[in-house]
């Protein structure tokens, strides 16, 4: 089995090498913006019973720890502005409690990665050889400075310093971001 899991692995960096997109910021690749395109996907990959019950959980919890790490980010957001308003206020009390967001977002992270790793588990040949053309897709789109391909074609508005990066945006990391990394 883990064998296997290393084939695939090896597979996968020899298929983002060839396709030219090495140098793409994987780490950029963020849930919340690939999140819209997995209907499209889940399509393409014509998916069996078992199959379509494992996406449905694995989108669902997404999904579920998306809206924590935001409503969680929204908190710390607020707890900034209270902190900013005190003339007597003490800024390690926001960098502990932005240090255990972070560490919070990186544990969820890993389970993101594991739970669409099993999901990729699931797949035939045939499916995940649609998967990394996906991401072969979408790292190139990040590599290129292309804003991600939405449901119904649409981009992400304003490319790479709209909404997931730069300044106002809901870039990765900071109180009352989005953020949501999925990099491999």
């Amino acid at each position: 089995m883990t064998g296997n899991r290393f084939v695939r692995a090896a597979v996968l960096a020899l298929a983002l090498h060839g396709a030219g997109v090495a140098a793409a910021p994987l780490m950029d690749l963020r849930a919340e913006d690939v999140l819209p395109m997995a209907a499209q996907l889940r399509t393409e990959l014509a998916l069996n019973a078992n199959q379509q019950l494992l996406w449905q959980q694995s989108e669902a919890r997404t999904r579920a720890l998306l809206r924590e790490r935001q409503a969680r980010r929204e908190r710390l957001q607020a707890q900034a502005v209270q902190l900013s308003a005190r003339p007597d206020a003490e800024l390690r009390e926001l960098g502990t409690a932005a240090n255990t967001e972070a560490a919070a977002s990186a544990r969820e992270d890993e389970q993101l990665r594991a739970l669409w790793l099993t999901m990729n588990d699931a797949l035939d040949d045939r499916q995940r050889a649609k998967v990394l053309r996906f991401l072969a897709d979408q790292l190139e789109r990040v590599r290129d400075g292309a804003p991600p391909a939405r449901e119904g074609g649409a981009g992400r508005e304003g490319g790479r310093g709209g909404p997931g990066g730069g300044p106002g945006g809901r870039g990765r990391g900071g109180a009352g971001q989005g953020g949501g990394s999925i990099g491999f």
